[in-house]
C-alpha cells in the first residue's frame, strides 16, 4: 500500500448511519489507542522489512514517511473517536412510541386512545411532530394542541422531549362507521437529535373494529318481481343510542334500471336524498321509495341505503343495509301504451287513450284471467274516465278492473293468445295547487294481469306480470297581457278615443304566472305593429326589458321561475308605455297595440322546452273602465 493510499483511506469519513452502525466497544478510547500502536507497529515493521535493500537516502525518506504516516493515524484516530463518543449520546432504536385503546368500538360513541412516546437516549429529540392519520369516518373531538390539517389528518408539536425522557398524549374522537367496518390510526413522530442533523422516524397504527352503530336501518322489498312492476322500498331508521344524532341524512343507491316515480315524504335532494335532521334518543322514521324495475329474467336488482352525514361537501355513512329483488318470468306479457306511446310528458287538458296489451307467454291455457289498471294522480279528471271495454272504477283505490264477465276475452288464454284493452282519461286543464309544495306532478298507470292458473313458488313471491309508466306532467305557462290609459305608474297623453293623425299613448302590463315545476330561461318577446312603437318608459325603472326600435320588439327576460309563480306566489310582472299614431285607414275600428308574442321557458322537471304564442292586443281594453267605449280610431 502506497502513502496516498494510506492517507486516502485515514481521511475517509463515516456518515452519521455508518457511525450509527458500529459497536459501543469501538467507543473505548483505550482499544483506539491500542489499535493505533498496531498500525503503529506495523508501519515500523514494513519500513525494517524494505530498509535492508534501500540505499541510505532512501531508507531516510522512508523512515520519514513511515513517521508522518504515524502521526496521520493518531489525528485521525482522534478525530474518529471523539465522533463515535459523540454518537454514544444517541441511537434510533433507543427512540419509541406505541398508540394503544380499545379496538372493538360502536359507532358514534367517543373512544380515547393514548400515545405514549419515550427516548431513552442522552441526547434531546429536537423539533418532535406526532402526525396522525385517519379515515373520514373518523372524527378527532376534544384534543388539547392538536391542529388538524385536513379531513383526514392532523397533528400534536411536541417541540423537544429531554434525554432519558418518556411522555403520553390523548388522542380523543368517534367512529362512524356502519357495523363490520375496519377502520385505521396510524401515529408518526418525526424527531431530530440534538447531535445529528438528519431527521427520524417512528411510527405505530392501530385497527378498530365497528362493533355496532346506534342508528338502525331496515329496508323492506319484495324478493321477486316481473320485469317492469311496480316497486315499494319501506326505509325504516331509528336512533337506538343515548344521545341525539344531528344533521342526519338518508341517501339511496338505486339497482340498475329502476326507474323512480315518488316516494313518501318528498326527496329533498335529486331523487335520492332526504333531510332527517336531528334524531332523538329512540326516535324513529321511515320513508317510502316507489318505482319500476326491469330487468331479464334472473337478474338481480341490489338497493344499497345508507344513513349519515355530509362534512365539507362528502357524505359519511353511519350505518347501512342493501336489499335485493329478483326479476322472475311470468307466464304472462303485458305492456301499455298512451296516445300510441310508451314514454311522454303530459299537458294540462291533455286526452290520455290507453290501450293494453297482454299474452299468454307460457305452454298452458290459463283461465279466469283479471286485468287491473291504477291511476293515482291529482291532475287527473276521473270524471272524464271511458271505459271502451267495459271494466269497473273503484275511486276509493283508484283501479279499474277487467274480469270474464266484463270482457269475454279474459275467460280462457290460450298459448300465444293475447288481446287489448283501451280506456281514456282526460288531464286537468286548472292543475289545483294550494301550496309551494305542490309541484312536479307525475301520473302513474300500473298495469297487472293474474290467473289462478299461474303458479306460486313456496317461500317467493307470486309473479305476477306488470306494466308501469309515469308519465310527467309540463309546467303550465300563463301570460296576461292588460293595457290602461289611466295608469298609475306611467300617466298617458293624447286623445282617447285615439285619433287619425294625433299621437296617444297606452301603458301595457305583461302579468307572467308559472304554474306546477320550476324553469328556466323564461322569455317573453312582444312585438308591436308598424303604427305603433315604445317610448322608452318602463316600470319597474331597472326591469329586463330590452326595445329593438328595427324590429319594433321588445324582450323581457325573466330567467327562472318558481312553480307556482302568480298562484302561490306573486305574478311576475312589468309595465311599459307604447304610443299610435293611427293612419286614416285605421278609422272606425279598434287598433292594435300588441299584434302577437310569445312566452317560452325550460322545464327543470320534464326538461321540455315550454312556448305560449300571445294573439293580438288592440285599444278595446275590458281591464280599463276610463276607456269603455273609446277605443274606436276617430278622424
Amino acid at each position: 500500500m502506497s502513502l496516498s493510499e494510506i492517507k486516502n483511506e485515514l481521511y475517509k469519513k463515516d456518515t452519521d448511519e455508518e457511525i450509527l452502525q458500529h459497536t459501543p466497544s469501538e467507543f473505548d478510547p483505550a482499544l483506539i489507542a491500542s489499535d493505533l500502536k498496531n498500525k503503529q507497529a506495523e508501519v515500523e515493521d514494513l519500513w525494517e522489512e524494505k530498509k535492508s535493500g534501500l540505499k541510505p537516502e532512501n531508507k531516510k525518506m522512508l523512515k520519514i514517511g513511515a513517521l508522518v504516516a504515524a502521526g496521520l493515524l493518531l489525528v485521525i484516530g482522534g478525530v474518529v473517536g471523539f465522533y463515535k463518543i459523540r454518537q454514544s449520546f444517541f441511537a434510533s432504536e433507543r427512540v419509541g412510541m406505541t398508540i394503544a385503546g380499545p379496538t372493538e368500538v360502536k359507532s358514534g360513541n367517543l373512544v380515547t386512545y393514548e400515545i405514549k412516546y419515550k427516548n431513552e437516549n442522552r441526547a434531546e429529540l429536537k423539533n418532535v411532530k406526532l402526525k396522525l392519520s385517519y379515515p373520514e369516518s373518523f372524527r378527532p373531538e376534544q384534543n388539547a394542541n392538536f391542529t388538524e390539517s385536513g379531513t383526514t389528518v392532523g397533528e400534536f408539536d411536541l417541540g423537544t422531549i429531554l434525554g432519558n425522557a418518556e411522555g403520553t398524549v390523548v388522542f380523543n374522537g368517534r367512529a362512524y362507521s356502519p357495523k363490520g367496518n375496519l377502520i385505521k390510526i396510524k401515529a408518526e413522530m418525526s424527531y431530530t437529535p440534538s447531535t445529528l442533523s438528519s431527521e427520524f422516524f417512528v411510527s405505530d397504527q392501530i385497527l378498530i373494529n365497528i362493533i355496532s352503530s346506534p342508528l338502525m336501518l331496515n329496508v323492506n322489498a319484495p324478493q321477486n318481481i316481473s320485469s317492469g312492476d311496480e316497486i315499494n322500498y319501506v326505509i325504516e331508521y331509528k336512533n337506538d343510542g343515548a344521545v341525539e344524532v344531528p344533521n342526519l341524512r338518508v341517501k339511496v343507491e338505486y339497482p340498475e334500471r329502476f326507474t323512480f316515480s315518488g316516494s313518501d315524504p318528498a326527496s329533498a335532494e335529486g331523487n335520492n336524498v332526504w333531510y332527517v335532521g336531528t334524531l332523538a334518543p329512540g326516535q324513529t322514521g321511515k320513508i317510502v321509495v316507489r318505482g319500476k324495475l326491469e330487468g331479464i329474467r334472473n337478474d338481480v336488482g341490489l338497493m344499497n341505503v345508507a344513513i349519515g352525514t355530509n362534512d365539507s361537501g362528502a357524505f359519511v355513512s353511519y350505518n347501512e343495509e342493501k336489499v335485493q329483488t329478483k326479476i322472475t318470468a311470468s307466464p304472462f306479457s303485458i305492456a301499455q301504451t298512451v296516445n300510441g306511446q310508451t314514454e311522454l310528458n303530459l299537458n294540462a287538458g291533455d286526452n290520455l287513450m290507453f290501450e293494453v296489451n297482454y299474452k299468454n307467454e307460457g305452454t298452458i291455457g290459463l283461465r279466469d284471467v283479471i286485468v287491473t289498471e291504477k291511476l293515482d294522480s291529482p291532475v287527473l279528471d276521473y270524471a272524464s274516465l271511458n271505459l271502451k271495454d267495459g271494466g269497473a272504477y273503484d275511486a276509493s283505490s283508484k283501479t279499474i278492473t277487467w274480469k270474464a264477465a266484463d270482457y269475454g276475452g279474459l275467460k280462457n288464454i290460450n298459448p300465444g293468445e293475447g288481446g287489448t284493452i283501451r280506456f281514456s282519461v282526460r288531464v286537468k286543464a286548472i292543475i289545483p295547487i294550494g301550496s309551494v309544495s305542490e309541484k312536479n306532478f307525475i301520473v302513474s298507470s300500473l298495469a297487472k294481469i293474474d290467473s289462478p292458473d299461474v303458479p306460486t313458488p313456496l317461500s317467493v313471491n307470486k309473479a305476477i306480470a306488470g306494466n308501469k309508466m309515469d308519465m310527467k306532467l309540463n309546467s303550465k305557462l300563463i301570460l296576461d297581457v292588460q293595457g290602461f290609459y289611466a295608469d298609475k305608474n306611467i300617466p298617458n297623453t293624447g286623445p282617447l278615443p285615439p285619433k287619425v293623425g294625433q299621437e296617444s299613448t297606452y301603458t301595457m302590463h305583461l302579468l307572467a304566472t308559472n304554474f306546477s315545476n320550476d324553469v328556466t330561461d323564461a322569455r317573453v318577446e312582444i312585438t308591436l305593429p308598424t303604427t305603433v312603437s315604445a317610448t322608452g318608459k318602463i316600470f319597474p325603472e331597472n326591469a329586463p326589458l330590452n326595445y329593438n326600435a328595427r324590429t319594433n320588439t321588445l324582450v323581457w327576460e325573466l330567467g327562472a321561475m318558481s312553480a307556482g309563480a302568480g298562484i302561490t306566489s306573486a305574478q311576475k310582472e312589468v309595465a311599459f308605455q307604447v304610443k299610435i299614431n293611427p293612419a286614416s285607414n285605421q278609422a272606425g275600428r279598434e287598433a292594435q297595440l300588441v299584434s302577437s308574442g310569445t312566452f317560452s321557458a325550460k322545464d327543470t322537471f320534464t326538461g321540455e322546452d315550454l312556448s305560449l304564442k300571445l294573439g293580438e292586443k288592440t285599444t278595446r281594453l275590458p281591464e280599463d273602465s276610463s276607456t269603455d267605449m273609446k277605443y274606436s280610431v276617430t278622424n
